[in-house]
């Protein structure tokens, strides 16, 4: 039998999660009549009120700090977990994480009410996903401090990311530089499931870059599917199949950019003497593949912001430690100067 959640009440009452939220945490903020209607919704399903405030008003401390992430198999974000713990290094703490991995955006719903009913978490990380003002003011009510880390952070609450535009385009910048005119971009779709602006972002960095030096952005150049190096392969095969192909690529990522190099390698064409590749990120592989790609400081992200769940968690936080190194160009063995 299914464990009756804080979704299944708003629903059955007709109202939203943060109301369910803050007649179970007593607020003055609901009517008497919503309140009854909801209290009404909770003896019918069942419902087990939040561990996390029977826990508060019992005095407990709560020793968790959960993260919520889509992707846990990214290097990505594998790489912002390991600034996260040694962010809980540097600061002694007893606090244990909880990891709530996310398959689809309805499940970040569920995991995020989840957490919100019956979760022991006294802080979170948010890792890329987003929160509506409802989900915002639930997490407020249920007590749990919480920090974003994303590709393009929110201005109303605490999150730690940086500017894709601008780093995508240095990236292509440098191409331009090296004399490179016929600049393919390799990336996501730019719309997917999750609305991630990621792509859409470094695709727009890309863009500029080129218009700056007067180049109108060829649309067959731009090749764009799911994230994984298989896809960035196919997309590179594509590239190089035209009439004219491109002499230098930029990648969304760097596994986007390694699934490249290894197209061009199929064809008999060298990296960087006949197409030169650079990818973002800055990967652990990439130091040994020797990618040219831009460092984002993904280890600082995490590290960044779990210090500053920490010193929330302490009543010791600042605005101004959420702030981030700037993105920072590699040149590697990938790239080079065009040659005619």
């Amino acid at each position: 039998m299914r464990v009756p959640t804080i979704k299944d009440v708003a629903i059955l009452a007709g109202v939203g999660i943060g109301t369910v939220s803050r007649v179970l945490n007593n607020s003055q903020q609901v009517s008497p009549k919503t309140r009854e209607r909801v209290l009404a919704a909770i003896q019918e399903l069942g419902f087990q009120p939040n561990r996390v405030a029977r826990q508060l008003s019992r005095g407990t401390q709560i020793q968790n700090i959960g993260i919520i992430l889509p992707y846990v198999s990214y290097y990505s974000f594998v790489e912002r977990l390991r600034g996260v713990q040694q962010a809980l290094r540097t600061m002694n703490s007893d606090y244990d994480l909880v990891l709530f991995d996310v398959s689809h955006p309805q499940h970040y719903d569920e995991q995020l009410a989840e957490i919100i009913t019956h979760g022991s978490i006294a802080g979170l990380l948010i890792m890329t996903l987003n929160l509506s003002i409802e989900q915002r003011e639930a997490l407020d009510d249920a007590g749990i401090v919480y920090v974003g880390v994303s590709d393009r952070c929110p201005a109303d609450w605490p999150c730690v990311g940086i500017d894709n535009v601008a780093a995508a385009q240095r990236a292509v910048e440098y191409l331009l530089q090296l004399g490179h005119r016929r600049i393919a971009y390799v990336g996501d779709v730019l719309d997917d499931e999750y609305h991630f602006p990621t792509s859409q972002d470094r695709c727009e960095g890309y863009r500029q870059a080129l218009e700056a030096y007067g180049i109108a952005p060829n649309p067959d150049y731009c090749r764009l599917g799911a994230h994984g190096r298989d896809v960035a392969q196919r997309l590179t095969s594509e590239l190089l199949a035209l009439p004219e192909p491109p002499t230098a690529i930029f990648a969304m990522s760097d596994i986007q950019a390694l699934g490249c190099i290894t197209a061009i390698h199929e064809t008999g064409r060298r990296v960087p003497d006949d197409i030169s590749v650079i990818g973002f990120d800055d990967i652990e592989i990439s130091h040994y593949a020797g990618l040219s790609t831009v460092n984002q400081h993904l280890q600082d992200s995490g590290r960044v912001a779990a210090l500053a769940l920490l010193h929330m968690l302490q009543k010791t936080f600042e605005p101004d430690m959420l702030q981030m190194p700037t993105p920072e160009l590699m040149p590697r063995q990938t790239t080079a100067p065009y040659r005619p």
